[in-house]
């Protein structure tokens, strides 16, 4: 048996495990076989069973529920070739948003190879000996052109000839070249400044990372609202926010649209297995989670309607949105 197969069936005995542990009656003895029963009538799969809790939602509910891949196709298939553009490449979503106006990190350089096409007005760097001549001095934060869920996302420092990562200390010219392995192997990469949050949001995570804020926006007649809006929530010394189907160990609240207050904060207890938990206080600095008042949240709701305005062609937008001290 191959290692995909002994994964996916390890998968499936743990998603059981986890709905026999929800069983409160004999009529609910058919949770059992709940889990394959929902990937063959729904696609979900043993890990969505888990994490969207469908023990603990009536059955007639589940089509409602969809896999994260799936839906992002569907979402493209509705958008024009430039949304799609816009919302697959970073360097292109920054320049729109420059164009427009509106408010985005600058983009320090972009690590690429020499006979990728690119739009121009960023610094195009395609060897280790450029990017060291390139960067000053300066704490950085580095991500893939494209791409989601903080892969191959990281920070670092450079201090004169000295790189800091969170794996250590090594020299810019090691660095560099370890940087430009992952150019070449097709992963172009962004570098811009590494943003700091309000002094608020520091305060509850303890961190000096980022953590986010994903507002989703929907146009219907002209008109824009906010249809949801989440917190992803960095715990212990993780440099991303990214949820991760919990495996990443942060945390994510639920923001009630109208306040950008917080409702529930759920974590996952074992990061083998996304098992969610309530969680009422941040693990690290002790600050209550629940009503906590995310800084500025007229200010975000302001800045992603005005940016949708500019985005017409696409009906529905996911905004990740980063608040710091005077600026949204």
């Amino acid at each position: 048996m191959s290692n995909k197969w002994i994964c996916v069936l390890s998968d499936y005995i743990q998603a059981t495990c986890y709905a026999c542990s929800q069983i409160r009656s004999i009529s609910e003895l058919w949770l059992i076989v709940a889990p394959i029963y929902c990937r063959l009538k729904y696609g979900l799969g043993a890990r969505d069973f888990t994490i969207y809790q469908l023990p603990r939602v009536a059955l007639r509910e589940w089509s409602q529920f969809l896999q994260n891949e799936p839906f992002k196709r569907i979402l493209a298939s509705q958008a024009s070739a430039y949304g799609r553009q816009l919302a697959d490449d970073k360097h292109a979503f920054y320049q729109h948003c420059w164009q427009h106006q509106l408010p985005t990190p600058q983009l320090t350089c972009l690590l690429c190879a020499p006979d990728s096409e690119q739009q121009q007005g960023t610094p195009q760097l395609h060897s280790a000996d450029q990017l060291c001549q390139f960067l000053p001095d300066g704490q950085y934060f580095v991500k893939p052109q494209r791409g989601s869920h903080g892969q191959h996302a990281f920070a670092f420092v450079r201090h004169g000839d000295a790189v800091i990562t969170a794996q250590g200390r090594s020299r810019i010219q090691s660095f560099a070249h370890q940087v430009f392995q992952r150019v070449r192997s097709g992963i172009p990469l962004i570098v811009q400044p590494q943003l700091v949050n309000h002094p608020s949001i520091r305060q509850l995570t303890g961190s000096p990372h980022l953590s986010t804020i994903r507002v989703v926006t929907a146009m219907e007649q002209g008109e824009i609202r906010a249809i949801g809006s989440f917190f992803r929530i960095i715990n212990g010394n993780n440099q991303t926010d990214s949820f991760c189907h919990g495996s990443s160990g942060n945390l994510i609240a639920a923001v009630d649209v109208q306040e950008g207050r917080l409702l529930s904060t759920k974590c996952v207890c074992n990061k083998s297995w996304p098992v969610m938990a309530e969680i009422s206080q941040h693990p690290r600095t002790g600050v209550t989670l629940q009503n906590f008042m995310l800084p500025r949240w007229q200010e975000v709701l302001a800045t992603v309607f005005t940016a949708h305005k500019t985005m017409p062609f696409l009906k529905t937008i996911g905004w990740d949105v980063a608040v710091s001290a005077d600026m949204v």
